[in-house]
């Protein structure tokens, strides 16, 4: 078997040659794309703060590569303007099937021009609950509590109610505190205003708010409203809830109880419990 070497030559003077120096230009292309990125994000993050940086660079990259390949393109000796009429046949069939991506990225655009919450950030959204841990074009990426990382179109984000649980240094714990119709809520009120004075982590100013919200057939309801630092909120709860139930338990204020009626059959008495 007899090798043609003027055919294997010009095969890869033509073919073999040309591709291994498309190949490393756009190895070389992606390099340099990634590179001058970094440094654009380097320059822009004191300006501009990481999340805006970070979309910027990231256009800008995808810009840039994007310019790279259409130069190979030409380079390398296609028509591009044969290419891009394909692509716009291509496209057109495309864009049906895009039209989800494209509202994630413009809304992902709109997230980060707006800031409604950065990363490190604990949010709420549709059900979830969690800190911000990446916002990419598409997407926002949150951590759990459980350490589940759950992806959010920015779509959703942008047409969702969103709570930005940290957007302010302090935030206000809640509690509805019931006790039995028996007790007097004077005296209630003054004991839940003293376990919340002696509580380090409860703030002064803003003033607690301590009010009888509702008399029912079984129970006293009281609401309560303290300011803490956001960093503190659960811990504080938790405090606030244990020195509450031990400090009624000292005073001997009582909690309700439910009543279960049971209802006999007929001439038998029925029994309360």
């Amino acid at each position: 078997m007899t090798v043609n070497t003027s055919k294997l030559n010009a095969a890869l003077t033509d073919y073999a040659l040309p591709f291994l120096g498309i190949c490393a230009w756009l190895i070389f292309g992606l390099w340099a794309s990634s590179l001058l990125a970094r440094l654009l994000y380097a320059g822009l993050t004191h300006k501009l703060g990481t999340d805006k940086a970070r979309a910027v660079s990231k256009g800008f990259k995808f810009l840039l590569i994007v310019l790279f390949v259409v130069s190979l393109i030409r380079g390398a000796g296609v028509d591009i303007t044969a290419v891009l009429g394909a692509a716009g046949v291509a496209g057109v069939a495309i864009g049906f099937a895009s039209q989800t991506s494209l509202s994630n990225l413009i809304s992902g655009l709109f997230l980060v021009l707006e800031r409604p919450f950065k990363i490190g950030d604990l949010i709420e959204v549709d059900g979830s609950t969690g800190i911000v841990h990446s916002i990419e074009m598409l997407s926002t990426y949150i951590r759990t509590y459980d350490n589940r990382v759950v992806r959010i179109p920015n779509e959703m984000l942008a047409k969702s109610k969103l709570i930005n649980l940290t957007h302010y240094p302090i935030r206000r714990i809640d509690l509805e505190i019931r006790v039995a119709c028996k007790e007097e809520p004077a005296r209630v009120m003054t004991v839940l205003r003293e376990v919340i004075i002696a509580n380090p982590s409860c703030f002064n100013e803003p003033e607690p708010l301590i009010a009888l919200r509702r008399v029912g057939g079984a129970s006293l309801d009281f609401f309560v409203a303290v300011w803490v630092d956001r960093k503190e909120f659960l811990a504080t709860r938790t405090s606030l809830l244990r020195d509450i139930k031990e400090r009624f338990d000292r005073e001997g204020i009582a909690l309700p109880y439910g009543r279960v009626a049971v209802v006999q059959g007929a001439g038998e008495p029925t029994m309360k419990l």
